[in-house]
């Protein structure tokens, strides 16, 4: 096991409501001079009320906030835009309200705002040096890897590749995890996407990384989040599916950033760069497979999740268990009506060669179960197309 080293550094806070205390929670790092922040936002959610909330919290406590709300997706051109725009409103802080798109922008406009050399040697592999501005994450969905991760997700506009650009350890200052802001999303989404955070959480939970601070935290996370999937169960828990959803994603986020997301992840974040399919349901298709293809190297962590599930019979060993596991989530996600096969989603087996080209070279693949070259991704890929 990984020698063990963890620092705790977000403020978290989880609850309905929570957001409009946006204000209370973010006037911790007000600059003496100035008191602006920008408010990196998903469009989508103006039509709900809740960026208008947001902005009110924020004045109620003298934030002077400055939106930036035109993020087609988390590329480069857009982060060049965000920062020139940033550095000339003078902002003390980014706050993020929305999905993995606009939380992947603003931690990258609160890592490189102080720094002085170009966006794309960031991307390349640069580590930024000069000290962030401090970045606030409010959610609206459940299952953000790079949530408290030195690394965000984004894409490189030269060629549409998708890269985890280093950012400095303590850019987020605190998440705000509100389940009330996951209303606007229909159940077909919300499925696939709390199906998303747990592959984020089992691939954590199997990775090189881990240590048995993370496998508990992921265990745990498995554990809400399957709750959360199974309808007759969850309203007998006493919490909404929102509920869990959140709860299950922020400890599936945290345990990632302590271990490590793995090949699923970087895959799903590769097609979405490439050709804009849904990274949850990328996640959601390969989730079995992954499972399948760890429990050779991770027989009891696979056996656990069988536990989880409920697939475990008396006397069965955890190589039986865990022969079971795969389909067994394949099934939950056919009974869904979520899509199983990756052609499902008008991806084409060249499109998915380059994809795994992409995902090959994310350092996230270092820390999965076995070795695995980008041949032995499209292997995987191919049982999955």
């Amino acid at each position: 096991m990984a020698d063990f080293f963890f620092k705790i550094s977000p403020n978290i806070t989880l609850g309905t409501h929570t957001i409009s205390r946006l204000g209370h929670s973010v006037s911790r790092w007000l600059d003496k001079t100035e008191k602006r922040f920008m408010l990196v936002a998903d469009p989508v959610l103006k039509d709900f009320g809740i960026i208008d909330n947001a902005v009110q919290s924020l004045e109620e406590k003298g934030i002077e906030t400055f939106i930036f709300d035109d993020i087609p997706d988390a590329a480069s051109s857009v982060l060049e835009d965000a920062l020139s725009l940033a550095r000339g409103a003078h902002i003390c802080g980014v706050i993020s309200l929305g999905g993995l798109k606009t939380a992947s922008i603003g931690r990258a406009v609160s890592a490189l705002y102080n720094e002085t050399g170009d966006v794309y040697d960031y991307i390349e592999g640069a580590q930024p040096s000069a000290a962030p501005l401090p970045f606030v994450e409010v959610p609206s969905t459940c299952r953000d890897p790079a949530m408290f991760m030195d690394k965000t997700p984004i894409i490189d506009s030269r060629n549409n590749q998708a890269v985890l650009m280093k950012i400095q350890n303590d850019v987020c200052k605190a998440v705000i995890m509100d389940p009330n802001l996951y209303m606007h999303i229909s159940p077909h989404i919300e499925t696939s996407m709390m199906f998303q955070a747990a592959l984020i959480a089992f691939e954590g939970y199997v990775s090189t990384k881990a240590n048995f601070f993370s496998d508990t935290i992921l265990g745990k996370a498995l554990e809400i989040l399957f709750l959360g999937l199974d309808e007759e169960r969850s309203k007998n828990s006493g919490n909404s599916q929102e509920m869990l959803a959140a709860q299950g994603g922020c400890m599936a986020s945290l345990g990632a950033a302590i271990s490590s997301p793995g090949a699923g992840t970087a895959l799903a974040f590769a097609c979405n760069a490439r050709f804009k399919t849904s990274i949850a349901l990328v996640s959601s298709i390969m989730f079995p497979h992954i499972i399948d293809d760890a429990s050779r190297a991770k027989v009891s962590q696979a056996a656990t999740l069988g536990r989880i599930l409920g697939t475990a019979a008396a006397g069965q060993s955890d190589g039986e268990i865990a022969a079971r596991v795969a389909d067994e989530v394949r099934g939950r996600l056919a009974v869904r009506g979520l899509p199983v096969r990756l052609k499902d989603l008008n991806l084409s087996i060249e499109q998915l060669a380059t994809a795994v080209e992409d995902a090959s070279l994310m350092d996230v693949m270092n820390y999965i179960p076995r070795s695995m070259s980008a041949d032995d991704l499209f292997d995987l890929v191919k049982r999955a197309y």
